[in-house]
C-alpha cells in the first residue's frame, strides 16, 4: 500500500535496514506467480536502458515484462528437440570465418558484426544457418524483425523445433506463454518484433537484428529506446554475439563501424557489383529542348511498356501518397507560391481552386509570374496521380495504387504496383516470391530534398531496399551526381557515409554527434526549459524551442549530457511538468 492505495510493483532487492518507520511498513498483499520475473543480469540491462534513454527503471520494466495470464502458468513446458543443421553454402561470396567461429562458441575477438546481404541473397537462410550454429554450440539465440511480414522469425523458430518462445502473436496469453518458456529455460530460440529484445533466455549466445535501421525498432513510449542499441548492450553483457543486418548501415551503426566496435562481414567489391542490380539514372536536368518532359522519361516509359508487352510485373515507387502537391509551371518549372505567405500551393479537388496548406489562403488559379504559362502540375506526383496516368497509358495492365503497409497489389499480369514508402516490405507478396521486371523511381528528388538532415540517407536506404526486388532499376533525378545516387549505382553504402559524414560533422549531427529531443506541452514551459537547459549544459548546443515546443540538444558527450540532465528531469517530475526526453530521436 502506498498513500492508502494498493499498487503493483517489483522487488529489485531486499535490505536489512530502512529509513521508514517500521510501523508504517505493511506486508505484501500478494505475490503474482511462483516464478521470478527477472534476475540480476536482466536488471542490469533494464538499468542500462533507463540510463541510456533518460528514463526510469519502472518505465523500462513496463516495456520488458508482459501482463500476467495465470492460465498460461499451468501449461506444460516443451521438451528439447532436434535442431536443424548448419548450411555453409549460404555464405558464398563472403569471408565469414570470424563471424561463424564466434557464433559457434569460439573465441570472440569481435562481439558484434554488420552483415549486409548481397542483392538476391537468401537472408532467411543466412539467419537460419547462424541460429543452427549457435544451438549446435550449446547456446540459445534471439532473432528480431521490424514487422510481422518478415519471414526471419519463423525460420529461426523452426530451427529449434518445439523449444521456442514466439513473441509474434499479438495477444497477452501468447506473449506471457513465450515469456514463461524463456524464464523456465525451456526455450532455445526466441523471436519476434521490438518487444522481444527483452525476451528471457538461458545462456544467450546470439542476437540477430534484421534491418537494424528500420524506424519500427524505436519504442513509442518513454523511455524511447532503440532495439539496435539494446541488442548490442545485451550481447555485450551476456557474452553473446550480436549480428546486425541491413543493406545500408544507420548513422549510429556507421559510428560503431568506424570506431572499431562492430566488424563488417562484407563481400569484395567485385562480387557486390556483379550481383547488384543494374541502375539506369535519367538526368532530368538535360537542357536539350527535345528531351522528354512527361512524368516518365523515355527510359522509364520504355521499361514499363516492355513489362506490359511481356505480361510481367513492374513497380513504380511514388515519393508520396495522394495526388501530390507543390504546384509548378509546366513550361518553366517555377514553383508557384502563395500570395500571402509564399508557401507552396495545392489544388482543392472539390472546386479546382488553389489553396495554401500553410496559411489556408484560397483563390482562383493565376498565370505563372515568370513565363505567363497557364498549365500547371504537381512538382512531385503522388501515388494516386501516377496510378491514374499509368491506367490511361497502359489499359491492359492491372495498375494498383498501394498506400499503407498491408496494401494489396496487382492480382494479374501484366501488373504495375504504384507503391509508397509505407507499403515497402522485404518483398511484396503480390510478386509471389519472384523478382519484378523493373522498378521505376520517377521523382528521386522529392526524397533527396525533404527538409531533414537524414533525407539522403533515408532515400538511399529505400532505393537499395526496392532495388533488391529486381535486376533493373530506373531512377529519374535532376541531381545525377548526388553522392546518394552514385552510391546506389555503385552499390556502395560505405562510400555514401564517407561523403555524408563530412558535412554532418561540421554541423554536429549524427554520426559525429548525438541528439536529444526535449518536448514540452506548451510554448511558455518550453522557454523556461530552454533557459534551464542552456544554463546546465553549456557549452553544449541547444536549439529551439520550435513552434511545437521541442528543443534539440547536440552533444559529442552523450553520457555526460545525460548525467547533467538527471537533476533537471527529477525536478520536472517533482513538479509534474509533462516534459519528455527522447534520446536519438528519429529524424
Amino acid at each position: 500500500m502506498f498513500a492508502g492505495r494498493r499498487r503493483t510493483g517489483w522487488v529489485t532487492g531486499v535490505g536489512t535496514t530502512t529509513d521508514t518507520a517500521t510501523e508504517r511498513i505493511l506486508p505484501l498483499a500478494g505475490v503474482d506467480g511462483a516464478h521470478r520475473w527477472f534476475d540480476e543480469p536482466d536488471l542490469r540491462l533494464y538499468r542500462w536502458v533507463a540510463d541510456r534513454y533518460a528514463g526510469t527503471l519502472a518505465d523500462v520494466l513496463r516495456h520488458a515484462l508482459p501482463r500476467r495470464v495465470a492460465a498460461a502458468e499451468r501449461e506444460p513446458q516443451p521438451s528439447p528437440s532436434a535442431v536443424a543443421k548448419p548450411d555453409g553454402e549460404v555464405w558464398d561470396g563472403y569471408t565469414p570465418d570470424a563471424l561463424l567461429g564466434a557464433v559457434a562458441g569460439g573465441a570472440q575477438p569481435q562481439p558484434a558484426f554488420w552483415l549486409p546481404p548481397l542483392p538476391g541473397a537468401d537472408r532467411t537462410a543466412m539467419v537460419r544457418d547462424l541460429v543452427a550454429r549457435c544451438l549446435a554450440g550449446g547456446r540459445s539465440a534471439l532473432v528480431l524483425a521490424p514487422d510481422p511480414a518478415s519471414p526471419l522469425p519463423a525460420a529461426a523458430l523452426h530451427v529449434a523445433g518445439a523449444a521456442t518462445a514466439d513473441y509474434r502473436p499479438d495477444n497477452p496469453r501468447a506473449r506471457y506463454r513465450a515469456f514463461l518458456r524463456g524464464r523456465a529455460g525451456a526455450a532455445r530460440v526466441a523471436a519476434g518484433e521490438r518487444s522481444a529484445v527483452f525476451a528471457p533466455l538461458t545462456d544467450l549466445g546470439l542476437v540477430v537484428v534484421d534491418d537494424e535501421a528500420n524506424p519500427a525498432y524505436k519504442e513509442r513510449r518513454s523511455p524511447r529506446h532503440h532495439v539496435r542499441e539494446v541488442a548490442l548492450a545485451r550481447a555485450r553483457m551476456t557474452g553473446a554475439v550480436c549480428v546486425l543486418l541491413s543493406d545500408m548501415p544507420s548513422a549510429n551503426l556507421w559510428r560503431l563501424l568506424t570506431d572499431g566496435h562492430v566488424a563488417a562481414v562484407t563481400p569484395d567489391r567485385m562480387t557486390r557489383r556483379r550481383q547488384s542490380p543494374r541502375v539506369d539514372v535519367v538526368d532530368l536536368s538535360d537542357p536539350n529542348p527535345t528531351a522528354r518532359r512527361t512524368r516518365f522519361a523515355d527510359a522509364a516509359a520504355g521499361a514499363l511498356t516492355d513489362v506490359v508487352r511481356g505480361a510481367g510485373a513492374g513497380v513504380v515507387l511514388a515519393s508520396r501518397g495522394g495526388q501530390g502537391a507543390a504546384l509548378v509551371c509546366r513550361s518553366c518549372r517555377r514553383r508557384l507560391s502563395c500570395p500571402v505567405c509564399a508557401g507552396s500551393l495545392a489544388v482543392d479537388r472539390a472546386d479546382e481552386r488553389w489553396r495554401c496548406p500553410a496559411c489556408q489562403w484560397r483563390g482562383a488559379p493565376f498565370s505563372c509570374p515568370d513565363c505567363g504559362g497557364q498549365e500547371f502540375s504537381p512538382l512531385a506526383a503522388g501515388a494516386g496521380r501516377l496510378a491514374s496516368e499509368l491506367r490511361r497509358s497502359h489499359p491492359d495492365a492491372d495498375v494498383v495504387r498501394m498506400e499503407g503497409f498491408d496494401a494489396p497489389g496487382p492480382q494479374r499480369r501484366p501488373g504495375i504496383g504504384v507503391m509508397t514508402r509505407g507499403s515497402v516490405v522485404a518483398r511484396p507478396g503480390w510478386l509471389r516470391g519472384r523478382q519484378a521486371d523493373v522498378v521505376v523511381v520517377p521523382d528521386a528528388d522529392a526524397l533527396l530534398r525533404r527538409p531533414s538532415y537524414a533525407a539522403a540517407e533515408d532515400a538511399l536506404r529505400l532505393w537499395m531496399a526496392v532495388a533488391t526486388w529486381t535486376s533493373r532499376l530506373v531512377l529519374q533525378t535532376r541531381e545525377p551526381r548526388h553522392h546518394a545516387v552514385q552510391a546506389l549505382v555503385r552499390w556502395d553504402p560505405e562510400g555514401f557515409w564517407e561523403r555524408e559524414t563530412e558535412w554532418r560533422t561540421e554541423l554536429g549531427l549524427p554520426p559525429a554527434a548525438s541528439l536529444v529531443a526535449v518536448r514540452c506541452p506548451d510554448a511558455a514551459l518550453a522557454q523556461t526549459v530552454a533557459e534551464s537547459l542552456r544554463a546546465t549544459l553549456a557549452p553544449t548546443e541547444v536549439l529551439g524551442p520550435d513552434l511545437d515546443g521541442e528543443l534539440i540538444v547536440k552533444t559529442r558527450d552523450l553520457r555526460g549530457t545525460l548525467a547533467a540532465l538527471t537533476p533537471l528531469r527529477e525536478d520536472w517530475a517533482r513538479r509534474d511538468l509533462k516534459v519528455r526526453v527522447d534520446v536519438d530521436p528519429l529524424p
